[in-house]
C-alpha cells in the first residue's frame, strides 16, 4: 500500500506520536515543545512537589474538579504564586494526555520535546500559544456518523486514561479517521 499521509495508510499510523504531531500539526508541535520547556520564575521544586500541590493536581483533571478544602490548602501553600503553580499543574495534566494518546495511536515515539524546563516570567504565554495553535486545526466532519463515534470514543479515552487507549478504539480510529483527524481529536480532547 502506498502511503499518502492524509489517507490513513498503514505507514501513517506507525510513525510514533511525536512524528505524527510533526506531520499533521507542526505548529502545535512547536508550541508543545515550548509548553513543556517552561517553568515559572521563582517557583521551585519544593513547592511544585509539596503535598498540597500534589493533592490539587490529583483532583485537577477529574470530572468533579478540585474540592474547596484542597483548593484552600493549595492556595495557602502557593501563596502569591498560585496562578503560576496552577499553570504548571495544567501543563502536567495536558502534556501526558497528548503524549500518551498519540503514542497509543501512532506507536511509541523515539523522543518528545522538552527535556529541561527554563524559568520564564509568564507561563501563560506558552499555554496561550499552545491552545491557539490547536484552535487553528481543521475540525472533523460531523456528517460522518461512524467517524464521529470513533472520535467520541477517542475523546473519552484521552480524558480518562490517555496512555491506555483501548485497542478497539485504536482500531476504529485507524479505520474511520485520517491520521490528521485523529491528531486533531486528541489535541482537542486534551484541552477539555
Amino acid at each position: 500500500m502506498t502511503d499518502d499521509p492524509n489517507d490513513g495508510g498503514t505507514d501513517s499510523w506507525n510513525s510514533g506520536g511525536a512524528a505524527a504531531l510533526a506531520m499533521y500539526a507542526p505548529e502545535v508541535l512547536t508550541a508543545y515543545g515550548l509548553l513543556v520547556s517552561v517553568r515559572p520564575l521563582g517557583v521551585h521544586d519544593e513547592l511544585l512537589e509539596s503535598p498540597e500541590v500534589a493533592a490539587y493536581a490529583e483532583q485537577f483533571g477529574t470530572a468533579s474538579g478540585v474540592d474547596d478544602q484542597v483548593r484552600e490548602r493549595f492556595e495557602r501553600a502557593a501563596g502569591d504564586r498560585s496562578a503560576a503553580v496552577a499553570d504548571m499543574v495544567w501543563i502536567s495534566d495536558v502534556a501526558p494526555r497528548v503524549r500518551g494518546a498519540l503514542d497509543a495511536l501512532f506507536g511509541p515515539s523515539d523522543e518528545w520535546p522538552g527535556r529541561r524546563r527554563y524559568p520564564v516570567a509568564d507561563t501563560q504565554v506558552a499555554i496561550t500559544g499552545f491552545t491557539r495553535s490547536i484552535g487553528l486545526l481543521d475540525t472533523l466532519d460531523a456528517d460522518r456518523t461512524d467517524a464521529a463515534q470513533a472520535a467520541l470514543a477517542l475523546t473519552d479515552a484521552v480524558r480518562r486514561t490517555p496512555g491506555e487507549v483501548p485497542g478497539s478504539t485504536v482500531e476504529a480510529v485507524h479505520e474511520l479517521l485520517t491520521p490528521a483527524e485523529a491528531v486533531g481529536v486528541v489535541l482537542g480532547a486534551a484541552l477539555h
